[in-house]
């Protein structure tokens, strides 16, 4: 007899909601399409017996899936993907925020790599009534130009398959919210966005909605690059101050950052984080030198974090909980390939341990995030050698 499903805390099911929203990246085709395939596919993985049991009953789709694309057509992947789904009663909606698609050019191009430019937190999203932030908070806020870029795609985005709605109408339009809960989601640049969309929202000096309106508003970015400086993260902890789940597992919580130390992506876009990359895992390279190639992405790393952070301060973390991480290829790594392989598995296979969802998880996104990974590493430039300048080695 098979042993039963143990039921989720609800941090696990926000994560394997979110998780899941990356189903589709690895398929070419329209955005409509795209959107069409993904919530067949939602609804056929929430229909499960064991995802059912584990998520405490059926849970729906009920906004989108809405997805992104620069240049729609039917041989284009996926950029940006939202969805929103709600437990059987209604009481909880989870936005789950895809990740960097790595079938994508767009997004590490001028998402996750839009760094080196900032802008201001007042100026970010257009569509938005008119804003400011709150007095006191010291400097400025910016974000990156990537995340901005991002955070503007989800916020233009209308659902073309469930409500007809952009998210902002879906939430105004659900009624006495005052007892429900509201969680913003999302792995690797998910864990970007979810934070900043959240904020961009419900900012309490002129966002469209209020956290008092609701019973709680929670965020859970996890595996998220730095999306902007100090200012922005202090803003982010003054709206969404840390909570936990008092378990003994310190990844259950919500509002802070949930990252794994031997994850290189959360390392971004810190500088002395960006230069602890090429040490993460124990190393035994020919000739007793890093390769060249990894040396020079990480100096291009520090280099456009540094431009970034010139005037606004630099990139500071959000709110977070590094977790310990476990090394789980060869101990010690002597090949780049064998680096690059271990960066993939802390990313990725890591997050489902971590939140002890690893069973449930559909095949469907392990080969999608595996698909997607190896292209994103594929379009990793191949620099020559260079010599190592002292400013970045200090």
């Amino acid at each position: 007899m098979a042993s039963p499903i143990t039921p989720l805390n609800l941090c696990q099911k926000a994560f394997l909601l979110t998780w899941e929203s990356n189903r589709v990246g690895d398929i070419a085709g329209a955005s409509q399409t795209l959107a069409q395939t993904l919530k067949s596919k939602l609804t056929t993985f929430l229909a499960l017996p064991d995802v059912q049991q584990a998520m405490e009953g059926q849970w729906s789709v009920v906004w989108g899936p809405a997805v992104f694309e620069a240049k729609d057509s039917p041989e284009s992947f996926a950029d940006n993907v939202m969805y929103v789904a709600a437990n059987p009663d209604r009481s909880v909606y989870v936005v789950a925020i895809a990740g960097t698609n790595g079938s994508s050019a767009y997004d590490k191009d001028d998402e996750d790599n839009s760094v080196n430019t900032t802008t201001l937190w007042t100026a970010a999203f257009p569509s938005l009534p008119s804003y400011s932030v709150p007095q006191g908070i010291n400097p400025w806020p910016v974000i990156s130009t990537g995340t901005a870029l991002g955070t503007n795609n989800l916020l233009g985005m209308t659902d073309s398959v469930t409500t007809r709605q952009t998210l902002v109408e879906f939430l105004r339009s659900l009624s006495d919210t005052g007892s429900k809960t509201l969680i913003f989601g999302g792995h690797s640049l998910g864990g970007a966005l979810a934070p900043t969309l959240a904020l961009a929202l419900f900012n309490p000096s002129g966002g469209v909605f209020s956290t008092g309106n609701w019973g709680n508003v929670y965020v859970l970015p996890v595996a998220g690059p730095t999306p902007g400086n100090k200012g922005t993260s202090d803003f982010f902890g003054q709206v969404f101050p840390p909570v936990s789940l008092n378990l003994s597992q310190p990844q259950y919580a919500w509002n802070q950052n949930i990252w794994n130390s031997l994850d290189a992506v959360p390392h971004a876009w810190v500088v002395d984080m960006l230069k602890k990359i090429p040490t993460l895992y124990p190393t035994k390279w020919a000739g007793g030198q890093v390769p060249s190639d990894i040396t020079n992405l990480v100096n291009a790393a520090v280099t456009a974090s540094e431009l970034g952070g010139a005037l606004p301060g630099p990139y500071t973390q959000l709110p977070n909980i590094p977790t310990p991480g476990t090394v789980d290829g060869p101990n010690p790594i002597t090949t780049e390939d064998e680096f690059w392989a271990e960066v993939a598995y802390q990313h990725l296979k890591a997050y489902q341990l971590l939140f002890d969802v690893e069973s449930l998880v559909s095949e469907g996104t392990q080969t999608a995030a595996q698909q997607m990974f190896k292209r994103w590493l594929s379009k990793f430039p191949r620099l020559a050698p260079q010599p190592v300048k002292r400013a970045a080695r200090r």
